[in-house]
């Protein structure tokens, strides 16, 4: 069977890696040069050498398949176990607790997030940079045509057996938008409506030289920020001191509008509240915005499926049953290990 999958995220990459180890011809499309969705790392600084993961910082070993998954990871030493260090803001000074105590074993990868995605796209054909803007159904009235047309913004089209959007809710609904005159996505669309999600900004920054912070992160209360994630600890070897500052989801939602340099600014100044005066002075800063980052609300199953005859549709993502990195990775291999039953 031909599987097209639009988006290069945690829960596409899962389903698209395990459906093609099945046997299933699986192509990718992914609209930015990257792998891994929030999973993101990106090279920043003066000289584009040190790498910061903008996106999740960590994650947490929450799921039975994702446990095994991780698992996979540390055996191909992609992964190391991180976050014994994360210390507490209230707002006015770090909590008396020496560090934050997680539910489930928490995990960082060792040459960037990006990696896990890379490793997942091994099996599939990741085509990136290539935008999917809209789908068309041929279903039982084709003749020699798959039931299914992926059209990309770039007028390029793919024909395709069945189709998996891996996408944030949203950017889900514009696709499937495309297709209800043709098929009954609107049973789906109607759902997928209600998932909103939380924005924030990140802000890599860099520092000379000088003293590295002992903390591995930190969360942050009653502050701009949310979490501040020390990279510098991250890589093997003399890499600096550089952090990335996530903000919170208010003070993104107040700023979407503002200027780069009064977000920045601000960013700054809460980072160097939280972590002393010498935090005021980056050497170097980088911003970045995540629209979909992270959902506020969720649905309690694993994904959607279209059931049309032959020209099977799903959804699947980190909006089904939890909001982490875990619940995306779980949608995705629910989805494909149904597939692989049905599909035979």
């Amino acid at each position: 069977m031909v599987i097209g999958i639009i988006g290069a995220g945690i829960s596409g990459l899962t389903a698209g890696r395990l459906l093609a180890k099945a046997g299933h011809e699986v192509t990718v499309f992914e609209k930015s040069g990257g792998y891994g969705g929030r999973m993101a790392t990106r090279y920043a600084g003066k000289d584009l050498e040190k790498k910061l993961d903008h996106g999740a910082p960590l994650f947490e070993a929450n799921e039975p398949e994702f446990k095994d998954f991780i698992k996979e990871l540390l055996e191909k030493d992609i992964i190391k176990p991180w976050g014994k260090n994360i210390k507490m803001f209230d707002g006015q000074t770090f909590s008396e607790k020496k560090s934050l105590s997680f539910d489930h074993p928490v995990y960082t990868a060792k040459t960037g997030m990006n990696a896990i995605g890379k490793y997942q796209a091994r099996w599939c054909d990741v085509r990136q940079k290539t935008k999917v803007g809209g789908l068309t159904y041929f279903g039982d009235h084709r003749s020699k045509k798959r039931p299914w047309i992926l059209n990309m913004t770039s007028s390029e089209t793919f024909g395709a057996d069945a189709v998996i959007i891996a996408l944030p809710a949203p950017q889900a609904y514009g696709i499937l938008a495309t297709t209800i005159d043709e098929t009954n996505t609107l049973k789906i669309v109607r759902q997928i409506d209600e998932i909103h999600y939380n924005a924030t900004y990140t802000l890599m920054v860099g520092f000379k030289e000088g003293d590295i912070p002992d903390w591995e992160g930190v969360v942050c209360g009653e502050s701009k920020l949310g979490f501040i994630s020390n990279e510098g600890l991250k890589r093997e070897g003399k890499q600096g001191s550089f952090f990335v500052l996530h903000s919170s989801a208010e003070f993104a939602k107040a700023h979407r509008n503002s200027p780069e340099e009064v977000i920045t600014k601000q960013l700054i100044g809460e980072f160097a509240r939280v972590a002393g005066g010498w935090a005021s002075s980056p050497d170097w800063h980088q911003l970045h915005f995540w629209r979909f980052s992270q959902p506020k609300t969720v649905l309690n199953q694993p994904y959607f499926e279209l059931e049309e005859k032959d020209s099977p549709l799903a959804l699947i993502g980190d909006y089904f049953y939890g909001n982490s990195v875990g619940h995306a990775y779980t949608s995705g291999y629910k989805l494909a290990q149904h597939w692989i039953e049905k599909f035979k």
